[in-house]
């Protein structure tokens, strides 16, 4: 019944709005299929509703209400109308390979489909010109940076681009293998982590162990060289340091791997992450060890629909997800760096708020701010690198590098073995 009295009020009002708006496409009406194709054919071609008279010519059987419902509560029934069948359709399939003993791929299909259903939009209307409530946000966001955004563990990135979004931000992180970026993936989320947050990283290589002992660098700059082979020289420093970390900060830093997830690594596997764990931002190292739900064969559409599910999960679940990626191939000298240089597909860089490129000569990192939806992009910021140690120094020009470099050396020496081999 609510199919004919949707198609009746579209006839009687002309208003054809209402259905463009919520995306109402002839799926909604499995009992009008022909009829809702006839009125939108009309609406396509000469820009407005038949009239009746016109429209009971080709459907003469057509039964003719006086539909008075107001349309919020026809949109939203119609909306109820066409989920239902939806999910029936799902759940018959789900319990069919359920009856066929294929329990993951029903698992799999019914969380893939578990956001399908759709909702009735309400048409509303801001006037910017008279409605200056934006300043009230303006003025929370300039005394409060921790409510709306999380640092993302440089500062002088974080005066460019405000930090990372705390309900809004896809971010990406692109570089060639062994430049550094699931290390910088980690110092963004330690950061995260020592402001108090529940903080939850996806590792698809590295063991939860090589992960704590990279943190535990970052944190006290012991060699992560002497963590990972058990130098005893660091034994008693990293005890202490160790004995102290539990209370000395009230964030999370939750690592998941493969071996932790029962089926496919795919988004809802990390939607499922976002929630168990009540995070409060994501990480994701890195999109290429995704599955992709939706099972594409070619590479490029695969990781379109890795991006793609996402940044709707994303948008879902209303938490920030920081992920790396491959950069591709392409002579980054000779057509400089861009979206267009990220690995698999552009689709990664189009979903993106922010996109950030690494480069690395010798032990200065290069920040490429080539993406940032609410700044100025192609922005770059240089810092003096110790891996090994965890530590990061801003570079601002040419002899502020010397400087810094010398400094550094300074430093350094002091934390040298007899043999010379940097431990902490």
């Amino acid at each position: 019944m609510i199919q004919l009295q949707v198609l009746n009020k579209i006839l009687s009002t002309k208003d054809f709005g209402v259905i463009l708006y919520n995306n109402i496409t002839e799926e909604f009406f499995s009992e009008y299929t022909a009829e809702f194709r006839a009125i939108k054919a009309h609406q396509d071609t000469y820009g407005t509703v038949p009239d009746l008279e016109t429209f009971l010519s080709s459907f003469p059987n057509f039964d003719v209400l006086n539909v008075s419902e107001p349309w919020g509560y026809l949109t939203s029934e119609l909306t109820k109308d066409k989920n239902t069948r939806t999910l029936a359709q799902v759940f018959n399939k789900v319990r069919e390979l359920i009856n066929q003993g294929r329990t993951e791929e029903a698992f799999e299909l019914y969380s893939t489909n578990s956001d399908l259903s759709v909702k009735a939009k309400k048409l509303s209307f801001i006037d910017l010109l008279h409605d200056t409530s934006r300043f009230d946000v303006y003025a929370d966001k300039s005394k409060d940076f921790d409510k709306y955004f999380i640092s993302t563990g440089f500062p002088e990135l974080d005066k460019i681009i405000g930090g990372w979004d705390k309900t809004e931000e896809l971010a990406t992180i692109v570089a060639r293998p062994n430049v550094g970026k699931s290390f910088i993936l980690l110092k963004c989320a330690t950061e995260a982590a020592k402001k108090g947050l529940r903080v939850g990283i996806y590792s698809g290589e590295m063991s939860a162990n090589k992960m704590g002992f990279r943190m535990d660098s970052l944190i006290s700059h012991i060699s992560n060289t002497a963590l990972n082979k058990g130098n005893l020289d660091v034994q008693n420093y990293y005890k202490k340091f160790i004995d102290e970390l539990p209370t000395k900060y009230t964030g999370n830093l939750f690592v998941m791997t493969p071996q932790d997830i029962d089926g496919e690594v795919t988004v809802n596997a990390l939607r499922a992450f976002i929630e168990k764990a009540e995070l409060d931002i994501l990480f994701v190292d890195q999109l290429t060890l995704l599955e992709d739900q939706h099972r594409a064969r070619n590479p490029v559409e695969r990781m379109a629909n890795i991006s793609k599910d996402l940044k709707k999960m994303q948008v879902l679940v209303g938490k920030p997800i920081v992920s790396v990626t491959q950069q591709n191939r392409a002579d980054t000298e000779e057509k400089g760096i861009s979206v267009a240089n990220i690995g698999s597909s552009d689709r990664i860089g189009q979903d993106s708020t922010v996109v950030i490129f690494l480069e690395k000569s010798e032990d200065i990192l290069s920040v490429h701010l080539i993406k940032s939806r609410d700044s100025a992009n192609y922005q770059t910021l240089k810092y003096k690198v110790n891996f090994d140690r965890g530590e990061f120094m801003y570079v601002s020009d040419a002899a502020g590098q010397e400087a810094v470099a010398e400094l550094a050396e300074n430093n350094f020496d002091d934390l040298m073995t007899e043999g010379g081999e940097v431990i902490f």
